[in-house]
C-alpha cells in the first residue's frame, strides 16, 4: 500500500515535469498585443472600437486579465480593453525597477491614451486595480468620466495596517502547505524567460481558492483555472513588501481625488474580508461626497467574475448616469 502511495506521488512530480506555462508576448507574438513605450502588452479587447472605451484594471499585484473576462458581455455598448499588467500575466516580464506602484499608474495611462485618444474613457479597477483607478482619477481628473472602483484593499498609509491585520488573522498555517506542494512541482516547470517556475507556483496558488472566507461566501469560489499566468515578481516588488512592513506603503492615493469632478462607483461585497463595512469605515470617508456605494449582497470580493450579469448591469446603470450626484449608499440585490 506504501508502495503505491509513492509511486502516486512520484508519477505525479514526474507528470509536474511536463508542466508549462502559457508563454508571454516576448515569447509568443501571435499574443494580442499593443507596443506603447517600447513595451508590449498582451491585450483583449472585445466590441466596436467607436463605441465608449472601457478599461478594465486586473488585481494583484501579480495577476492577470484573465478572471475578469466575464464583463466582456458590456461589449454591446462599450469597447472593453482588457491587459496584462506589466511584468505579469502573459505580458513579457520586466526588470524590478518597472515594478513600481508609480510605473504602473503611467502604463495605465500609456492605454487610457491609446484606446481612449481625446473622448473620456471610463474605468473599472478590482482589488489592486481598483488602487489603481482611484490614484488614476487624482492624476489624471479630466480623462475619466465615469470610473468603478471594486474592493480596494489600501488607499493610505493607515488602511495598509488595517488590512494586513485582518489579512494575517485570517490565515492559518494550513493555507501554507498547498504553496509548499507548488514550490516543489515548479522545480520541474519548463522555462523559457527564466520566470516560469515562481510564476507557476503563485498561478497555482492563486488558483486553489478555498470556499468562504476570508474573500468568498460559504459555499462560493473561483473556478480552478480564473487566472492563466501570475506574475511573481510583480508581487514580490510591490506587494510582499507592504505584507512584510505595512508602514512601507507611503501612498495616499485619495490625496488629488478633489482634482476628479467624474462619476465614481465603489462596490463592496457582504462576505469580504473588505467588503462592504470595512470600505464603509475606512474608505469611503476619503472619497468624493456624490461617490455611490453599492453593496453586492451574498457576493464576495470576486463579484465581478462570479456574478459578471448582476456586476454588468450595476456598472451599465451607473455609466448611463451622465450627471454625477450627491452620494448614495445603496443595496443592490441579485
Amino acid at each position: 500500500m506504501r508502495l503505491s502511495i509513492i509511486a502516486s506521488l512520484l508519477a505525479s512530480s514526474l507528470l509536474a515535469g511536463c508542466a508549462t506555462l502559457p508563454a508571454t508576448v516576448e515569447h509568443d507574438p501571435s499574443l494580442p498585443h499593443v507596443e506603447l513605450d517600447g513595451y508590449k502588452f498582451h491585450v483583449r479587447t472585445y466590441g466596436n472600437p467607436e463605441n465608449p472605451p472601457v478599461i478594465v484594471v486586473h488585481g494583484g499585484p501579480g495577476g492577470d486579465l484573465n478572471y475578469l473576462l466575464p464583463l466582456q458581455i458590456l461589449a454591446d455598448d462599450y469597447f472593453v480593453v482588457f491587459y496584462d499588467q506589466r511584468g505579469t500575466g502573459l505580458s513579457p516580464r520586466t526588470a524590478k525597477e518597472n515594478l513600481t506602484f508609480e510605473a504602473s499608474l503611467k502604463d495605465l495611462h500609456l492605454l487610457v491614451a491609446h484606446y481612449a485618444g481625446d473622448r473620456p474613457v471610463r474605468l473599472i479597477g478590482h482589488s489592486w486595480g481598483a488602487m489603481l483607478a482611484i490614484a488614476y482619477l487624482g492624476e489624471h481628473p479630466d480623462r475619466v468620466s465615469h470610473a468603478v472602483a471594486a474592493e480596494p484593499g489600501i488607499l493610505t498609509p493607515a488602511t495598509a495596517e488595517v488590512f494586513v491585520s485582518r489579512l494575517k488573522a485570517s490565515q492559518s498555517l494550513l493555507d501554507a502547505l498547498p504553496l509548499a506542494g507548488s514550490i516543489v512541482r515548479s522545480a520541474l516547470v519548463r522555462t523559457t524567460d527564466g520566470h516560469e517556475r515562481f510564476d507557476y507556483a503563485m498561478t497555482r496558488l492563486m488558483n486553489r481558492s478555498k470556499p468562504g472566507g476570508p474573500y468568498q461566501c460559504e459555499g462560493q469560489a473561483m473556478p480552478a483555472d480564473a487566472f492563466v499566468r501570475a506574475g511573481y515578481d510583480s508581487f514580490k516588488h510591490m506587494l510582499k513588501p507592504v505584507l512584510d512592513t505595512p508602514s512601507s506603503f507611503r501612498w495616499n492615493l485619495t490625496e488629488k481625488l478633489g482634482r476628479y469632478g467624474g462619476s465614481l462607483l465603489m462596490m463592496s461585497s457582504e462576505c469580504s474580508f473588505i467588503g462592504h463595512a470595512y470600505q464603509q469605515e475606512h474608505h469611503l470617508p476619503l472619497l468624493p461626497a456624490r461617490t455611490v456605494h453599492v453593496l453586492a449582497k451574498g457576493m464576495g470580493h470576486n463579484m465581478l467574475t462570479l456574478n459578471a450579469q448582476w456586476s454588468a448591469k450595476v456598472v451599465r446603470d451607473f455609466f448611463k448616469d451622465a450627471a454625477p450626484a450627491p452620494r448614495v449608499d445603496a443595496k443592490a440585490e441579485k
